[in-house]
């Protein structure tokens, strides 16, 4: 990561708009940021810091303090900050949150925190999270990492060399990409806690089916105890067998017990046929003592009913009478039916007859008054016509008078003008030579010339208006001859319908809209005849079918009204008699039948209970009793082999289960002490063993690395004093360690801790770890690469050497392309580094002057 340019407005210390362009900075790559305390120097370290991670560079100094304090409220605050990342150009801009005044009200607003990402593709990221994800994803490093690598903020740059294995293990695991080992740590621990469960719960699950097994055999019930009472099992091949040859007895106890229980089922099955016998013996005399009652009561009932059956001859005599009136009324009965007939199509013709006379009278009051709206409408017409013809002969008149006036005018205007025009010629006139008009050379009484001043035009003008009046006034006058004749052809028109109609109306007409008269009156007219022709028709079939009745009802002498009552109950008498004597032959024939098949089964029966008089109805009880006793008997055998059954089907199900799982016991038991020493390994959990993880065990390889790039400078800036060593005696064996660090002085050639080097030396040796882990980024690192370094005062804690040392150092590795800003106040550097930022500290905020 290479910074570009640095924009910044109301952030820090800064009130205004500031910006500074690193690409300026030429040749040399080290700058310097020098002014007074409280100036806001680290301010610029503060945007690059806040700018990537949305977090300043000192853990002292939160996001809620970036608002400068000197700002108006109307100026928003922001850091735009631009850099190269793997030669691709990316930028970044910022708004810190921030609490200012309403713009209406009392009170005041928060101003949310807000991020855009611009990608090299053009693509833009606006989500704060999404950002931070993004640079986090992108540098591979978080804030805490940057600060310790890339900047060494005043105060935190002790960190870097004072971190304890798990925070260095964190930074290293970032850079080098080691999580993949520490994966392959987690992957084992995981995979060996699920061998773990799984056998766990195998071991468990078998501990179950033993407990469920119901035992009998007394060295199986010893072995069982054992087990539980343990909660263990050691060799489960001793208890299988004995299991199986358990269940091997109770198979021959089941054979044998079914064996009994045949015996005594064949007993029940021959006491059953015996007492099967007797209650057939029982039921067949019930039915028998049933039957014999059923006849004597069917027999009485049936000698009651031959009776009504015998007596049915007097009611067919009867029938056959009534028989004989029928057909003899038979002929009128049918002539009176007809007669009814005709009489009520009679009434419904004579129904639509009145109708049809209604609509026939109707028709012919609109067919009138159509004729006299027709004629109304005929008069209007004439009315309207002679109307037309007055105002036409009046607009005449009137046209007529102003064109007299018009054309006199014209006339007396015109000979005013030839007058004038003679005066004129007569002043030309000379004697002896001849008049331009009439020729003659004498002139004796010549005109007299006129004042008047018409012109050729007007004349012209006044004749052209006296055309188009005399025009205007033809064609009224056309239009009027043509009024005149419509009105006498309309005339003769309403005489030829008033002789046609034979109507007379009133002279006060009325408005009547114009229709097809002469279509709607032929209309009406065939409607009329149509409704005649209807009402003759009609009127004939009555005349018709009275005809018909005066002719039906000659020689008969009862109304028809009696002859059809007559002729119903003699039919109604007829069909109650034949109804009787159906009802009484069914009734006799269904007795005379039940009669005869309850003799016959009582036949059946007899013979039945004669073929069963050798067997003894007294021996019923004791037969129940041996059944009983057998019945009994089946029932302890069956409990018996219930129990046998239940053990049996819970042994062999457990026999199985124990049998197939105790293979796979034996697998997962061996999978799972493969597998927990390789994890105990991997993550430095071996007893007896130095307590590193296999992640970490890489990282202190990245770390001698470091180490040995971080020495040269060290050595440089130390004059060969220093060397900074990784503590492989820090091993312990209850402890995760193994990145700690150490010094040996090459003084007094003792190691000590880092933490007892004084100010400037720690200093000397956290830029120089500083140093050495960003030579080894770049020498191992395929996407973080870091091209620049921030440090943060640290140079006063050094003596002139030392300092000058450290600057050669910083000096070498900025020829190789590395951007290094250098924050202080020494004025021994500002002679030494010609690139400067100057920041300088007002009353109304602090300022920047660059020299690049």
């Amino acid at each position: 990561m290479r910074p570009l340019k640095l924009t910044m407005q109301a952030f820090g210390a800064f009130k205004d708009k500031v910006e500074i362009n690193f690409e300026n900075l030429g040749p040399n790559n080290v700058y310097l940021i020098s002014g007074i305390t409280g100036s806001g120097k680290t301010t610029i370290f503060d945007a690059i810091c806040y700018a990537l991670f949305n977090s300043s560079s000192g853990s002292n100094r939160g996001n809620q303090t970036l608002r400068s304090h000197f700002a108006q409220d109307n100026i928003e605050s922001y850091v735009d900050f631009e850099f190269i990342f793997n030669n691709e150009r990316y930028k970044i801009l910022r708004y810190p949150s921030y609490e200012r005044k309403k713009t209406r009200g009392e009170g005041t607003i928060l101003e949310q925190a807000k991020a855009e990402l611009f990608l090299p593709n053009g693509k833009i990221i606006e989500k704060t999270k999404e950002v931070d994800e993004y640079i986090e994803n992108l540098l591979g490093i978080n804030v805490s990492q940057f600060s310790q690598i890339a900047l060494l903020a005043q105060g935190e740059f002790l960190k870097i060399l004072n971190s304890d294995t798990q925070t260095r293990g964190d930074i290293f695991r970032n850079i080098f990409k080691t999580w993949s080992y520490a994966n392959f740590q987690n992957k084992l621990k995981d995979e060996t806690l699920i061998l773990k469960n799984k056998y766990e719960n195998m071991k468990t699950s078998i501990m179950q089916h033993i407990f469920d097994v119901v035992v009998l055999d007394e060295n199986l019930k010893e072995l069982k105890e054992k087990y539980i009472q343990n909660n263990c099992f050691d060799d489960l091949n001793n208890f299988i067998n004995l299991l199986q040859n358990q269940n091997k007895n109770d198979d021959k106890q089941l054979k044998n017990s079914k064996k009994e229980i045949e015996v005594f089922e064949k007993n029940i099955k021959e006491l059953q046929t015996n007492f099967q016998l007797l209650q057939q013996k029982i039921n067949l005399q019930t039915q028998i003592e049933d039957i014999n009652s059923k006849i004597e009561t069917q027999r009485s009932n049936f000698n009651t009913i031959e009776k009504e059956f015998n007596n049915t001859k007097n009611i067919k005599t009867e029938l056959q009478k009534i028989n004989l009136e029928i057909k003899k009324v038979s002929e009128d009965y049918k002539k009176s039916l007809e007669i009814k007939d005709l009489e009520k199509l009679n009434n419904i013709q004579e129904n639509e007859l009145k109708t049809k006379n209604e609509n026939l009278k109707n028709l012919n009051k609109e067919l009138e008054n159509l004729k006299k709206s027709y004629l109304k409408y005929s008069y209007n017409l004439i009315l309207n016509l002679e109307e037309d013809l007055k105002k036409e002969q009046d607009i005449f008149l009137t046209e007529k008078e102003n064109s007299e006036k018009i054309t006199n005018e014209y006339f007396e205007k015109y000979n005013k003008y030839l007058a004038s025009q003679a005066g004129i010629i007569a002043k030309t006139l000379k004697e002896d030579t001849p008049c331009p008009v009439c020729g003659s050379k004498k002139h004796p009484n010549p005109a007299k010339s006129s004042e008047s001043n018409l012109t050729k035009e007007f004349i012209d003008n006044l004749k052209k208006e006296v055309d188009l009046k005399n025009n205007e006034l033809a064609n009224i006058s056309k239009n009027c001859s043509i009024l005149i004749e419509r009105l006498e052809t309309q005339k003769n028109y309403y005489q030829k319908l008033l002789k046609q109609f034979e109507i007379k109306i009133d002279e006060e007409i009325e408005e009547i809209k114009e229709k097809d008269f002469e279509n709607e009156i032929k209309n009406h007219t065939k409607k009329i005849e149509l409704t005649q022709k209807e009402i003759d028709t009609i009127s004939s079939q009555i005349q018709e079918n009275q005809a018909k009745i005066d002719v039906l009802a000659r020689g008969i002498i009862l109304s028809t009204d009696e002859i059809l009552n007559n002729h119903d109950n003699l039919l109604k008498k007829e069909n109650e008699l034949q109804e009787q004597i159906k009802q009484i032959e069914n009734e006799y024939l269904t007795k005379k039948v039940e009669l005869n098949n309850n003799i016959s089964k009582f036949e059946v029966l007899d013979k039945q209970i004669k073929e069963l008089e050798k067997i003894n109805t007294n021996d019923i009880e004791n037969i129940m009793l041996e059944i009983k006793k057998n019945e009994e008997e089946i029932k302890k055998i069956e409990l018996f082999l219930q129990e046998i059954l239940l053990k049996k089907g819970i042994n062999s199900n457990v026999f199985n289960l124990i049998k197939e799982k105790n293979k796979e016991y034996i697998e997962l038991s061996n999978n799972y002490s493969n597998y927990k020493i390789l994890s105990d390994c991997a993550n430095g959990m071996l007893k007896g063993k130095a307590r590193i993880p296999f992640e970490q065990y890489i990282q202190s390889y990245y770390l001698d690395l470091v180490l040995c790039e971080a020495n040269k400078h060290l050595k440089t800036m130390t004059n060969n004093q220093f060397q900074l060593l990784r503590k492989k005696d820090s091993f312990a064996l209850n402890s995760k360690s193994g990145l700690e660090l150490e010094v040996i002085d090459f003084y007094t050639f003792k190691k000590r801790s880092t933490k007892t080097l004084s100010g400037g030396e720690s200093f000397k040796a956290s830029l120089a770890l500083a140093l050495g882990l960003s030579d080894c980024i770049s020498n191992f690192s395929n996407t973080l690469n870091i091209e620049a370094m921030f440090i943060d005062e640290g140079f006063g804690s050094l003596d002139t050497e030392s300092r000058e040392l450290a600057l050669d150092v910083v000096f070498n590795l900025s020829s190789n392309n590395r951007l290094i800003g250098l924050i202080s106040h020494i004025d021994d550097l500002k002679n030494k580094i010609q690139n400067q930022i100057n920041v300088i500290k007002t009353q109304n905020g602090s300022k920047i002057e660059i020299n690049f």
